[in-house]
């Protein structure tokens, strides 16, 4: 990648800054941040339209990650979200919102969230930015489809089935006992 960036940025990056050295802490410090290879590639390829190359691997990281971040939704909301969600009883439907509070939620507790107060918020805003950190990372994480019981469809019988020629046979018979014992 700095050999590409040196072709292309030419004179705007000195050979003694690229270095082995500066590979090495870009590559612990990509690695730390939680680059993925999808990331990598997405942000080279999106650096190659700058006027100037990246000069921090956080601000390379932040080309594949731009846009993300408003994906999620805010502490305060997220916190709200999910103590309101764990505090419903029942098979209700929940709207989380986004994966990211079911699954701050499920890692703290949904008892723990429903009786919260705004003293808990400051555990809650750690336990969601490392879900959200681990979601950029690529983890994947889904909010169930709703459980529901449906009422079983009315359907009409067709006049030729044997069910339908059964229930007429059955409804005569039935009719005849009730004139009988009129």
């Amino acid at each position: 990648m700095f050999a590409g960036w040196k072709k292309l940025f030419r004179s705007k990056i000195k050979d003694e800054d690229w270095g082995v050295d500066t590979l090495t802490v870009w590559y612990i410090a990509l690695t730390d941040l939680g680059m993925t290879q999808d990331e990598f590639n997405q942000a080279k390829r999106k650096s190659l339209s700058l006027s100037w190359p990246p000069t921090a691997p956080a601000d390379f990281l932040e080309l594949a990650r731009a846009g993300k971040q408003g994906e999620y939704l805010d502490t305060q909301t997220a916190f709200e979200t999910a103590c309101r969600c764990a505090g419903m009883r029942g098979d209700v439907e929940r709207d989380w919102r986004h994966p990211t509070v079911l699954e701050t939620a499920n890692r703290i507790g949904w008892g723990v969230l429903a009786q919260a107060t705004n003293g808990f918020i400051k555990y809650f805003e750690q336990v969601y930015s490392g879900v959200i950190a681990e979601h950029q990372s690529g983890a994947e994480f889904t909010i169930p489809e709703a459980r529901r019981i449906e009422a079983p469809k009315k359907t009409k019988l067709d006049d030729d089935s044997p069910v339908a020629q059964d229930w007429e046979k059955l409804k005569a018979r039935m009719l005849g006992k009730r004139r009988e014992s009129a």
